[in-house]
């Protein structure tokens, strides 16, 4: 097998020892999915905790948040206002998650994150586990959760003052925090462990910002290659040849999509409550028009790249089947529009003697069967 880019290669030997990098290399290519270890569980599953685009809330779905779920190992791809709830609906234990990624730090795919901290550190600290947590993401993620836990370390505070306190303090007097930040400054290959690899692509989101301030602030989607297929997240976009790159024949790509007659209806509504002027009005519209994937682009962009399923998310959960309907237009293959808590699940499927093909197809609704309990 080909071995990944050299520009991937380099960027993960910032973040990986070089033995772990090589091992990877030789393991797969980042065409296909990496080699399943002896006797895990031959599954991988995504539950989509949030489905709808923001920052405005809704009170039926939450804000982008998937859980990728690796042969029982969990990882979190954004975190969205309501995401916290929704684990708590599906009984999951946000403190077993030990690895999140962020694609970008607008506020309806990052502002989740406080959330799912405050109820790590009271499971972790509070139970004296020595456990930690890694966060993934673009450039100031350092900064974000630096400022999440001093935020949630003023209310924990109170309880460690009160003997005999179960949280343990530095030499500064302060909480010990288990989150640590990996920042994610130029594309490639940016996590890897023996269920998954990820590499990481900067898109379009950011097109229109300045290009200063783009030095800062990037976007990011990722491929990630488990054993059982490869699995794309978008984030937000807009047409982009290296998202189109990213998920060449990717099992599943994950995409955010917009209905552009709805966009044009709340850029108006937003400018008309709030006496917007008309540069302002202009300037969201190109953002929501540029920055942002239409029905048809999301349906080009998937066929282009020749994947095998299509999930939309990031949407208006108004009508479902018309944004599935349009998209189809472009894109003939299966195309799924889930509601929050619905779970996917990748399964391979005969396709003869000596082949088979991994499908994509909804497993189940975890608010049904949300049994784990501690």
């Amino acid at each position: 097998m080909p071995k990944p880019a050299p520009e991937l290669a380099a960027t993960a030997r910032k973040l990986f020892p070089l033995g772990l990098i090589v091992a990877f290399a030789l393991a797969g290519s980042a065409a296909g999915p990496i080699g399943s270890p002896a006797g895990a569980a031959n599954r991988t599953e995504l539950l989509f905790l949030g489905t709808a685009g923001g920052p405005p809330l809704r009170p039926d779905r939450s804000e982008p948040s998937t859980l990728l779920i690796v042969d029982g190992r969990e990882y979190l791809i954004d975190c969205g206002v309501g995401t916290m709830r929704r684990m708590l609906e599906a009984g999951v234990h946000s403190d077993e998650i030990a690895t999140i990624f962020l694609t970008h730090l607008h506020p309806d795919h990052a502002l989740g994150l406080a959330d799912v901290m405050e109820n790590d550190f009271f499971q972790l600290r509070g139970g004296n586990s020595a456990q930690t947590i890694a966060i993934y993401g673009p450039p100031r993620t350092q900064q974000l959760v630096d400022a999440a836990f001093e935020y949630i370390a003023i209310a924990f505070g109170v309880f460690a003052a009160e003997p005999p306190s179960a949280y343990t303090k530095g030499a500064n007097g302060k909480l010990l925090s288990p989150f640590n930040a990996h920042e994610v400054e130029n594309g490639g290959v940016i996590f890897q462990d023996d269920k998954i690899r990820v590499t990481a692509a900067e898109n379009t989101h950011y097109a229109l910002m300045p290009a200063q301030a783009r030095t800062r602030m990037k976007s990011y989607s990722y491929r990630i290659e488990t054993p059982h297929g490869v699995v794309v997240f978008t984030g937000d976009t807009g047409p982009s040849d290296a998202v189109l790159r990213l998920a060449q024949g990717a099992d599943v790509l994950v995409t955010e999509v917009e209905d552009l007659n709805q966009i044009s209806e709340f850029v108006n509504r937003m400018a008309e409550r709030n006496h917007w002027t008309a540069e302002r009005t202009a300037a969201l519209m190109a953002h929501m028009r540029r920055e942002h994937l239409s029905e048809e682009e999301a349906g080009i962009m998937a066929a282009k790249a020749g994947v095998k399923s299509l999930v939309l998310y990031h949407y208006d959960p108004a009508d479902p089947a018309a944004y599935v309907a349009a998209v189809k237009k472009m894109f003939p293959r299966p195309v799924f529009a889930p509601a929050d808590l619905e779970r996917y699940c990748l399964r391979s499927v005969p396709q003869g003697a000596y082949k088979s093909q991994t499908v994509l197809s909804l497993c189940g609704h975890a608010s049904a069967n949300a049994s784990r309990v501690r």
